[in-house]
């Protein structure tokens, strides 16, 4: 017996227009689909059950080469969906069992989803990374005896490490400052856990991971804003990115059903019950 398909959420938007899905593809290469509720469209793709089932997915969630790919299909669907129309990006890896609980899903978030997607209307996602500038002058000479280099070492070495922390305190209070003002431009602001170098790709240290729902309209004074807060703020470096679909600001990730017997299981549930639907975390292609 053929074992059924599971169903992949990718977004919910407005309507797909016509061509919009032709040829484009998802995560497991598969053809993409629509599910309809009144004023809503939920795109979706089915892959195969024992490729994500679960375990099999949590697999690949440690196979990097295939998360980054997959991650940046589940992107590319949501980012050509946000060209055409008003999008509601969904987390990677949220799926249900089968369509019939994705379009539960669907007809019971309805007025929650048509609220966000009023929401971001016109809006788009910037982010925003203040870095610590490693390029800085060393500190003054510190006096000590000709006759004593190893207390001149000493003091040296201290005065570095204070000048250090110095700059580290100074750096973050500036970057609060960046956030508060940039907030203040944008409809919604949030802040993501700071990356790590490796994550990053940058050696010097994160102070900031910002998201910001700006309107469309007002994406060349937001960008503006950025470059002269780069230019008020010494010892940061200022790091531009999107724009984005609001993968932010959604706020329509499906929410666990209550436990039920065996034999009425929920349609999506916390992970850890991979047969029944649920939504696996990974970063977003934003890399938030």
């Amino acid at each position: 017996m053929t074992t059924p398909d599971l169903t992949w959420l990718y977004a919910v938007v407005r309507e797909v227009e016509d061509g919009t899905l032709a040829g484009l593809t998802g995560v497991a290469g598969e053809p993409l689909r629509v599910l309809t509720a009144p004023g809503l469209v939920l795109v979706v793709g089915s892959v195969p059950r024992g490729d994500f089932d679960e375990q099999a997915l949590q697999r690949r969630l440690a196979d990097l080469p295939w998360l980054e790919a997959a991650v940046r299909a589940h992107h590319r669907v949501i980012a050509e969906l946000a060209r055409s129309g008003h999008t509601l990006p969904l987390r990677f890896a949220t799926l249900y069992r089968d369509d019939r609980g994705a379009a539960a899903f669907l007809r019971g978030a309805g007025p929650r989803l048509r609220a966000a997607l009023d929401r971001v209307a016109d809006h788009a996602e910037w982010g925003v990374k203040v870095y610590l500038d490693a390029a800085a002058p060393d500190p003054a000479d510190v006096g000590a005896p000709a006759d004593r280099p190893g207390t001149a070492y000493l003091l040296r070495r201290r005065a570095q490490r204070d000048a250090l922390a110095r700059r580290f305190e100074e750096a973050a209070a500036g970057a609060r400052e960046i956030h508060a003002t940039l907030a203040a431009r944008a409809g919604r602001a949030a802040e993501h856990p700071l990356q790590s170098a490796e994550a990053s790709g940058r050696s010097d240290p994160m102070l900031l991971n910002g998201a910001y729902l700006v309107e469309q309209d007002g994406a060349a004074e937001f960008g503006a804003a950025v470059t002269d807060l780069g230019r008020r703020f010494t010892g940061v470096r200022l790091e531009l990115t999107g724009p984005w679909p609001p993968y932010s600001f959604a706020d329509i990730q499906p929410e666990p059903a209550p436990e039920t017997a065996p034999d009425a299981a929920p349609d999506h549930v916390p992970a850890g019950r991979a047969e029944q639907g649920w939504s696996a975390k990974t970063p977003s292609a934003e890399g938030g």
